[in-house]
């Protein structure tokens, strides 16, 4: 068989298998959202049906004549505790439209330009800027990789990865034994480009949900207000921007580990 055609067939192939597992995140997504903020708006619905309700009581006392000082007042305290739950509630799904947003992979002017770029520079002046802005100083980062790393990539999206990985430990990462946390970020050479590793010493998780936390709205602390996009954020722009595999690795009081390949990307 022709050298070429192989060559074509293998990359038609890789292209295949590409485009469906974007689809398969987008359509993981989708149904995250979608079963995420139907609990909310089914809430709502409730609470706006009942409000009718009493509006109706509320209007036929008023017609014949029996409103009275309690009635009213009755009605005046189960309306203020309706509305508060409503508000509560689309809250709740504004954020979680706010966080679904941040999953898409960006395609704004400045997360779109692909530049050569200094990785150990950028990495290096992130954790800078994060010690000097962050009131959390539970946090304590140990870089480990040369002071010239010249990629082709996108830098912006760089930051948005390493900024949801250090949220992500912020939440998650400390617990009993665990009050300070330190952040190993490694970058070595790998092949045609470089493995890119970012550890803590945390409280880690478990098998089972190792093998869920890139998945959309999966989180161990959604009682805490967590809406569990962090890691899917980070998986999507590895998977779709860098184009690379991303890994994943933790035990139970070992610490969390995410990884993937920097590889040079050409422009489209």
């Amino acid at each position: 068989m022709n050298k070429a055609f192989e060559n074509s067939s293998s990359q038609t192939d890789q292209e295949k298998q590409f485009e469906s597992e974007k689809m398969d995140a987008v359509g993981g997504l989708v149904a995250g959202v979608s079963h995420e903020i139907n609990t909310p708006l089914g809430v709502n619905i409730a609470n706006c049906t009942l409000l009718m309700e009493l509006l109706d009581e509320l209007k036929q006392d008023f017609d014949n004549g029996e409103l009275d000082t309690d009635k009213f007042a009755e009605f005046l305290e189960t309306s203020q505790d309706i509305t508060s739950s409503m508000l509560k509630n689309m809250q709740r799904a504004s954020k979680l439209l706010t966080s679904f947003k941040k999953v898409a992979v960006k395609k704004s002017e400045e997360a779109s330009q692909l530049e050569q770029v200094n990785v150990s520079e950028l990495v290096t002046e992130f954790i800078a800027s994060y010690e000097h802005h962050s009131q959390n100083k539970t946090i304590t980062f140990i870089p480990r990789f040369p002071p010239k790393i010249i990629v082709t990539t996108y830098p912006a999206v760089l930051i948005q990865i390493l900024t949801a990985l250090t949220s992500n430990v912020m939440i998650h990462a400390s617990g009993p034994g665990h009050e300070h946390c330190k952040i190993t970020i490694t970058i070595a050479p790998a092949g045609d480009g470089y493995q890119f590793t970012f550890a803590d010493d945390g409280v880690g998780i478990t098998e089972e949900e190792l093998k869920k936390v890139f998945e959309p709205f999966y989180t161990t602390k959604r009682g805490a207000g967590n809406a569990g996009l962090g890691l899917s954020v980070v998986y999507n722009l590895v998977k779709v921007t860098l184009a690379s595999d991303i890994y994943n690795e933790s035990t139970p009081e070992g610490g969390f580990v995410v990884s993937f390949k920097l590889h040079n990307l050409m422009a489209e």
